[in-house]
């Protein structure tokens, strides 16, 4: 194929993207929902409830209905009980 005045054609070949930039990074959640600090404490969801109704040994996060906990806060309160 000629070059033409305006377009000069690549010496090197097309390469395909890095596996880097096509991967999605995932980050850890920062929160926990009240049904994993269920699980996590092996508790009922009820139970769950009410302690993140009644606490102040961590961090309740209140988002309209939702309730989310500090992963941090929890994760500090629960290694010292």
């Amino acid at each position: 194929m000629p070059e033409s005045p305006t377009m000069k054609l690549s010496e090197t070949p097309a390469v395909e993207p890095s596996d880097q930039t096509s991967k999605t990074v995932r980050h850890a959640p920062l929160v926990y929902r009240v049904e994993e600090i269920a699980q996590l404490l092996a508790i009922s969801n009820r139970a769950a409830y009410n302690l993140c109704n009644t606490t102040k040994d961590f961090k309740v996060i209140r988002l309209g209905t939702s309730i989310r906990v500090s992963k941090q806060s929890f994760d500090d309160w629960f290694a010292a009980v």
